[in-house]
């Protein structure tokens, strides 16, 4: 295996989420595959990132069709079709009693269809479009993509990936007498062949994974790298340490400032997305609070209702923390990577979206 192009200047960081196993990545990764995707996960931090000669032939595919009034009403049609498919799939699937290798492959081709279109909501298709001047075809288009197909489409995704792939892990689990947390250390193929024929992964594989493991995709096939390989990509993409840093800086998704004390909050999608909805629903925070977390979906609408500014990791211009900073005329900066990492809840800083920097006044002590 030849690993010396899995370097940090080849990649662009994409997405971040704390505790997501094996079978969580791997999933993902059957998707994204044909984008040249590196998964790593350590320190229970899994963090993927696209290859950027591949980012620049998807912002190039992403203003052709948003440029393009036919191109995106076949698009648009194309996504609503599957949206209501994957709804009516999802009610279906939490009613399973018993799982398949059938089941598991149904869900594989439905989550294949949703990530075709979704995929083409995120930064990687979407953010050069923001770029120059703007024809109203391409303003409209990027609004219905973003306010409305982009809404609608992320919940569903999240569930196909959580809530429906654990629940036919955890029938798998009971089936077979093993441990829902070591399940979702098996890869997809391996859930696979568990659920056919009844073969299990080997307990030091389930652990060594626990610990770390790093894949990527390249033309539209996937590796494991292991060994000292492995050891020493994670040395190449190994995240400095932020938490002392008192300034950073992110992409402007709405102008403006405000002052005051930060509420972080870092989705953990290792469990079923209705319990994580409780726990994001039951957090407490203040009025005019500046939310920090690492990406926003339509289930964080009611506390970015009361923030007065936004600060997230992830994102670009039309995702859907920008959209909604937008809609509620609040500062908010995408794209800072760390935020989560450098703030507390209790900082007090200042987010000047207008010139994209987040000063720390004040840390709090008593974290």
């Amino acid at each position: 295996m030849n690993i010396d192009y899995l370097k940090k200047e080849n990649y662009q960081r994409a997405f971040f989420f704390k505790k997501v196993g094996y079978l969580f990545n791997c999933f993902a990764l059957i998707n994204y595959r044909k984008r040249n995707f590196l998964w790593i996960y350590d320190n229970e931090m899994s963090r993927s990132y696209i290859e950027i000669a591949t980012m620049k032939k998807t912002l190039e595919i992403g203003r052709r069709i948003f440029s393009n009034e036919f191109l995106f009403n076949k698009f648009e049609k194309g996504f609503r079709g599957v949206i209501e498919e994957a709804r009516e799939y999802i009610k279906k699937a939490k009613d399973f009693n018993t799982a398949s290798v059938e089941d598991l492959y149904d869900l594989r081709a439905i989550s294949s269809k949703m990530f075709y279109f979704f995929e083409k909501t995120e930064f990687f298709f979407t953010d050069e479009c923001y770029k120059g001047e703007m024809t109203s075809v391409l303003k409209r288009n990027l609004l219905i993509l973003g306010d409305d197909l982009k809404m609608k489409s992320r919940p569903l995704l999240v569930e196909l990936l959580t809530t429906v792939l654990y629940h036919i892990a955890d029938l798998a689990a009971q089936e077979y007498h093993l441990e829902l947390d070591d399940i979702k250390f098996y890869s997809f193929n391996e859930l696979a062949v568990l659920l056919e024929s009844g073969v299990l992964v080997k307990q030091g594989e389930i652990n060594e994974r626990k610990i770390s493991f790093a894949v990527y995709s390249e033309d539209d096939n996937s590796f494991v790298i292991e060994g000292k390989e492995k050891e020493e990509v994670l040395r190449r993409f190994k995240e400095e340490d932020h938490t002392q840093k008192m300034e950073f800086k992110g992409i402007t998704a709405n102008k403006g400032k405000v002052t005051a004390r930060v509420r972080v909050f870092l989705p953990e999608l290792n469990q079923d997305y209705n319990l994580f909805i409780k726990k994001l629903h039951s957090m407490e925070m203040g009025e005019g609070e500046i939310l920090v977390t690492e990406t926003t979906s339509p289930d964080f609408v009611p506390l970015m209702k009361r923030a007065g500014g936004i600060i997230a990791n992830q994102g670009g211009l039309n995702s859907h923390a920008a959209i909604m900073s937008r809609e509620l005329g609040v500062p908010c900066l995408v794209g800072t990577y760390h935020a989560t990492d450098i703030l507390k809840t209790g900082d007090l800083v200042e987010l000047d979206a207008t010139n994209g920097i987040v000063r720390i006044i004040n840390k709090e002590e008593n974290e």
